[in-house]
């Protein structure tokens, strides 16, 4: 068993079918690309054959997989016929720094554990809040309320097999001044980590400095590159940053951008890590390729520090 497994955040979105039966007469309907793209038959065995053996779920993926599949465990089932397990399912924590609303969120975040639950997985990362913009800056009442929402939800989760990780964008509330402050006051039995590279470059911390200090918090990560560490408050407290009209791309495949993943893969041998990590590609235009991109640079670059 090798120290990483790898698996696939899930962005394709909007898959119309469980699988495609006829798929030479679909071909010749529109004799386009689209039938390679349209069921999670073909999507899961791009997976498979690309050495991802695990898939993160978005929870809007799931008003497109219910009706298709039926129940969580008939698209467990099915994924894993094709060789792909589902690891687990991202959530956000809609207004968990607002004590008005402390009893909404922490049901909310019960009801997504039990949905991995039945799925088969075993991680939920955690988007604390919303965005800065329109709720930032937090006092530290509400990054203390935040704290109290994530430790529920997380013994709630850790009853159940489940960990809970922090995954926290740039342009959240949580933001470079709490980041920190709401990890520690989080308890550490309950809470863990998902290091998201890029998105934690681009809040403005040191990936390799970050995960030397909480290593040992660190559940499972979102690996992704980034040509944009470090951004200013300007951006990163604007409006809805991450969506852009002019083709901006903050995240790349791993090796095409700036960050020193090198780096973190000799930390992660130093520190003996071993578990899950996402491969994510939102932004990119085109997800088999940045798939195929990034196998090529996790076998020839990454992988040989340490596996």
């Amino acid at each position: 068993m090798p120290n990483i497994r790898y698996a696939n955040m899930c962005h394709w979105k909007a898959i119309p079918y469980r699988q495609i039966e006829n798929f030479r007469d679909f071909y010749y309907e529109d004799k386009t690309n689209t039938a390679y793209y349209s069921d999670w038959d073909r999507i899961l065995k791009y997976q498979a054959a690309l050495g991802f053996d695990g898939i993160e779920i978005a929870p809007w993926d799931l008003s497109d997989i219910l009706p298709l599949f039926g129940s969580p465990e008939n698209f467990a089932a099915f994924a894993k016929d094709r060789g792909v397990e589902v690891i687990g399912m991202f959530h956000g924590a809609h207004a968990s720094h607002d004590a008005g609303h402390e009893e909404e969120a922490i049901r909310a975040g019960r009801e997504a554990v039990d949905t991995i639950v039945k799925f088969g997985g075993s991680y939920m990362n955690t988007c604390p809040t919303q965005n800065y913009c329109g709720t930032g800056p937090l006092s530290h009442e509400e990054v203390q309320q935040c704290a109290k929402v994530m430790n529920a939800i997380g013994e709630y989760a850790t009853d159940n097999g489940v960990k809970i990780g922090l995954h926290n964008e740039f342009f959240c509330a949580i933001n470079l001044p709490n980041h920190r402050q709401l990890i520690e006051t989080t308890d550490p039995r309950y809470v863990h980590y998902c290091l998201d590279t890029a998105q934690v470059a681009i809040l403005g911390e040191d990936i390799l400095t970050f995960y030397k200090d909480y290593h040992d918090r660190i559940s499972t990560f979102h690996l992704k590159d980034t040509a944009s560490a470090f951004q200013p408050d300007s951006v990163r407290y604007s409006r809805d940053p991450e969506i852009t009209d002019d083709g901006t791309r903050w995240f790349w495949e791993p090796g095409l951008g700036e960050l020193d993943l090198e780096g973190l893969y000799r930390l992660l041998k130093e520190h003996e890590f071993k578990g899950w990590m996402s491969i994510e590609y939102d932004g990119s235009p085109d997800m088999l390729a940045s798939m195929a991109l990034t196998r090529f640079h996790l076998d020839t670059v990454l992988r040989p520090i340490y596996d």
